[in-house]
């Protein structure tokens, strides 16, 4: 991965963000380690600037799921379509700050050890490097990227419910919670598919998956896709696990 040109991409889009403090966050962002910290330690973009990529991802794929709404104020927005039907409408600023920030909370939270692993070559043993969780802020995932985000600056109610709860069920016994959240603020699910579709179908473990190595321009809607081949194999994703 280009990882200057990710970082051009990520800091471009999040420019795009008009609120005060929006210049304070992205230096907490540059000082801190999201730019090369991998996405996770073994699952998906579990390589040095996988967290970067993987939020791009998840921007690409939530407005790829989204239709444009051009009459949104007060810069066009993103509306959220069910069974042919507006569900809810979402600010553009919205759509970029839950999809480029969600996962925040893993700054300063990866570090590098070593194990002994064989090599296959050589038939030797080696000290090679791997990923390992050492959180230095340990307040929990979405909970943690809302607390961090809010030090900067304000999030709306619904910016904050989707950040907080985008692990959707895989993340919490509380479901009684989550479904109310759900039904209130829609947003949350569709960040939560966005996120899902990154990690499972979009990245491999040590980059994006060659369809998308250098995806087509995310379409201006959803309805763009209306035409394209869809799974109808039941088959059930989860989100990987944080770590």
């Amino acid at each position: 991965m280009d990882r200057q040109a990710l970082i051009n991409r990520f800091e471009a889009e999040l420019g795009k963000v008009q609120r005060p403090g929006v210049d304070k966050l992205l230096e907490y962002i540059r000082r801190s380690d999201f730019y090369t910290a991998p996405a996770s330690t073994k699952y998906h973009l579990s390589c040095e600037g996988g967290l970067l990529q993987h939020s791009l991802n998840v921007l690409d794929a939530l407005r790829g799921i989204l239709v444009r709404n051009n009459d949104c104020p007060p810069h066009g927005g993103w509306d959220y379509m069910v069974a042919g039907r507006t569900l809810d409408n979402f600010p553009d600023e919205s759509v970029t700050i839950v999809a480029l920030l969600h996962d925040i909370c893993k700054t300063y939270f990866y570090t590098v050890g070593t194990r002994n692993a064989k090599n296959e070559k050589t038939g030797k043993w080696e000290k090679v490097p791997y990923y390992t969780v050492q959180d230095k802020m340990p307040l929990g995932h979405g909970a943690k990227s809302a607390m961090i985000i809010k030090q900067y600056i304000e999030l709306t109610t619904p910016e904050m419910y989707a950040i907080w709860w985008h692990m959707g069920y895989t993340d919490t016994s509380d479901t009684l919670s989550l479904t109310n959240a759900i039904e209130a603020y829609p947003v949350i699910w569709a960040l939560h598919t966005a996120d899902m579709m990154a990690s499972h179908m979009m990245e491999a473990e040590g980059g994006n998956k060659d369809r998308f190595l250098a995806p087509d321009p995310v379409p201006a809607s959803a309805g763009q896709w209306a035409d394209s081949p869809t799974m109808s194999d039941g088959s059930e994703f989860m989100e990987a696990a944080a770590l």
